[in-house]
């Protein structure tokens, strides 16, 4: 499993880059204008000075995790499904997890993805980043990380019985574990494709 994230997301979007993914949906002239004025806007400091804005969505905003999700649309999902289609992945805004079959392939991935990010104008956090070893019966190796986090949950390995009472390992997020579902969401507590 590569478990992705990307270093300042919000603030590093190109507008540029951004302003190209939305024409992809629009020609509307005024619309474009509207989005090209609020991304450029100046923040305005505490002391009162205006601050140019050369890069990033305003956060807090309503529309910036559309904006955001558009462009990531192009820079990530789109480019995984032209040049690694055998990689299944999970996206959601900014937290990203591609299920690879070894650590060579999430080890290249990664690579590939640190090159393809820095095109668009982002970067890997080097620290946050990281392969993950999802470790169950059938896969006992001993690796450095083992869990992660995704959407607020951590998943991990776990025992488990069987309806025939045999126990078993298989990944599962601890929040599931230790409250037993509360959501009632059925993809909570489902073993995980590992990597």
């Amino acid at each position: 499993m590569l478990d992705l994230d990307i270093r300042a997301y919000f603030d590093s979007i190109s507008h540029e880059l951004l302003l190209k993914a939305i024409r992809k949906h629009t020609d509307c002239a005024w619309v474009l204008l509207y989005i090209e004025r609020w991304l450029k806007a100046p923040v305005q400091l505490e002391d009162g000075t205006p601050e140019p804005r050369e890069k990033g969505a305003p956060q807090g905003s309503v529309v910036s995790p559309l904006m955001a999700n558009l462009f990531l649309h192009y820079a990530f999902d789109m480019w995984m499904r032209r040049n690694h289609p055998s990689i299944p992945f999970e996206r959601y805004a900014d937290d990203i997890l591609c299920h690879c079959d070894s650590e060579r392939q999430a080890q290249e991935l990664k690579e590939a993805l640190a090159k393809r990010f820095a095109e668009c104008g982002l970067e890997l956090h080097p620290d946050k980043t990281k392969i993950v070893y999802c470790k169950d019966d059938d896969r006992r190796g001993d690796y450095p990380e083992q869990k992660f986090d995704f959407l607020g949950y951590t998943f991990r390995a776990r025992r488990s019985k069987n309806r025939w009472g045999k126990h078993f390992v298989n990944s599962r997020c601890q929040q599931c574990r230790d409250e037993g579902n509360p959501t009632g969401n059925p993809c909570l507590g489902t073993t995980l494709p590992g990597g």
